[in-house]
């Protein structure tokens, strides 16, 4: 009797659903999705947040993950993506024009500004690899904080009027409608990336991520792929930070500091790099939901405040965490649930 998994057109090799179980999972994950504004307002903004943050842990995943380069600037390209969006309406809005809508128009506007500037900070990779890069880009993500604090936002805060976040009577800014669509365009991007990383471009980006030198001698452009790799991980963070500006009242440069960029680059490194989007989705539920989610229990331990308080304990164990994944753990969680399932498909057998 034949045994495993046989296909017999190439439509079914590539689906991205292949097994029952899959479309299991996506009708259980979209009912989820549907019925958690039920769960109230702190529920309905704990989502979008993390939505947010999955665009750019998305981003980063396909520069770090598929393409190998290492970048510690893109809670800085958030910021591009933010300010663009806040820079423009508080410039229409002086002018006298209206900016109603603006706020939903200018998101591809938004993630183009952060490719552009994306491309800039790919020179280096040129050059550059490992923790030299690493380096560099750490200087871009300082270099583009300090003009948030000197040049585009002295004042430390842009207002977001509620006009620029209403279309037809309906506001994006709070609620319902703000949900949706940040959940919407979520998985717009998500699928996206996930094709991405199947295309030739995504087979490229592996093989630089490899071997650069071995990509060059079968003929990839090493450098435009490492160009196209940054520009595509600033436009996933440009769209976040654009819907950042949307979800918030204000835009504010303390929100993209370098603490952004390594917890974007932790929640990669733990959920796992190179997958793109379940090892992004892993990351950003870890150590953006839950971690928000621990100061109440911490703060019960009465032991907390002799150790430095509820921060000093959570970012201590912030990097055992990041520590134990990169080292034991180098396929994050994902590789840990990928065993599991393994596990549980021979059972009993160890074979």
């Amino acid at each position: 009797m034949p045994a495993g998994v046989f296909k017999e057109r190439y439509a079914e090799l590539m689906a991205h659903l292949r097994y029952p179980i899959h479309w299991a999972g996506l009708a259980l994950g979209v009912a989820v999705l549907a019925l958690l504004p039920l769960a109230g307002a702190y529920s309905v903004s704990l989502a979008a947040d993390a939505a947010v943050f999955l665009i750019a842990a998305i981003g980063l995943n396909i520069t770090t993950g598929l393409a190998g380069q290492i970048s510690l600037a893109q809670g800085a390209l958030m910021g591009v993506g933010a300010y663009a969006v806040a820079k423009t309406v508080e410039a229409l809005a002086a002018g006298g024009h209206s900016v109603a809508g603006m706020a939903l128009l200018l998101i591809p506007a938004a993630g183009l500004a952060a490719a552009a500037v994306g491309l800039l900070l790919a020179l280096p990779s040129f050059r550059l690899k490992g923790y030299y890069l690493a380096m560099a880009s750490l200087a871009a993500q300082v270099l583009l904080v300090y003009i948030f604090k000197t040049i585009i936002d002295p004042q430390q805060g842009i207002t977001m009027p509620d006009e620029a976040k209403t279309v037809a009577d309906i506001y994006f800014g709070d609620g319902y409608p703000m949900y949706y669509l940040v959940i919407a365009i979520t998985a717009v991007m998500a699928l996206a990336a996930a094709n991405i990383g199947r295309s030739s471009v995504g087979r490229a980006m592996k093989a630089v991520r490899d071997n650069d030198v071995s990509a060059s001698i079968v003929g990839i452009d090493v450098a435009r792929t490492k160009a196209l790799a940054f520009a595509l991980g600033a436009f996933y963070a440009g769209i976040a930070g654009a819907l950042y500006a949307l979800t918030n009242n204000s835009v504010a440069w303390d929100a993209f500091e370098l603490a952004t960029s390594i917890d974007l680059l932790a929640m990669v490194l733990v959920g796992g790099a190179g997958r793109i989007i379940w090892g992004s989705l892993l990351g950003v539920l870890l150590l953006r939901v839950v971690w928000s989610n621990l100061d109440a229990p911490l703060s019960s331990l009465g032991f907390i405040n002799l150790v430095g308080g509820v921060d000093a304990v959570k970012y201590l164990v912030f990097g055992l965490l990041v520590a134990y994944f990169v080292v034991k753990e180098p396929e994050g969680l994902i590789g840990v649930l990928r065993r599991v399932k393994e596990y549980l498909r021979l059972w009993p057998f160890s074979y």
